[in-house]
């Protein structure tokens, strides 16, 4: 089992990795804001929310995608809204509640979560 040391090395290496990656205007990164969940439950779904490159704020931010410009739709909100989602999409299943039952063939419990489908099986 490491150590702490090298968990925080880790970490830090991952945090560097990070802020090394060019960011890709929203049009490049395939990314669309879905109006019609504003007011959504995030926790389902395939949203920005639920993604590990988004970051909460003083407004939505992503690692991977720049705020400002327009989406696919061309609407510019200069955020990256939890109610969006791009190409990038990863899934953060600590963030994410699966509603679905055992009998649709996904487990509901959270360490299966990552049997779920994702968007490689989607797109």
């Amino acid at each position: 089992m490491p150590d702490v040391g090298q968990k925080i090395k880790e970490a830090v290496g991952a945090v560097d990795n990070l802020t090394k990656f060019k960011k890709r205007s929203k049009l490049q990164a395939s990314y669309i804001e879905y109006d019609k969940f504003t007011d959504s439950n995030l926790h389902e779904g395939y949203f920005c929310y639920n993604c590990i490159y988004w970051i909460n704020q003083g407004g939505g931010k992503c690692m991977l995608v720049e705020n400002d410009g327009p989406d696919v739709n061309g609407k510019v909100s200069n955020v990256i809204a939890p109610h969006g989602c791009c190409m990038a999409y990863e899934a953060n299943y600590d963030k994410i509640h699966d509603t679905r039952s055992p009998s649709e063939g996904v487990a509901v419990d959270t360490e299966k979560n990552k049997e779920k489908i994702t968007t490689a099986d989607v797109a």
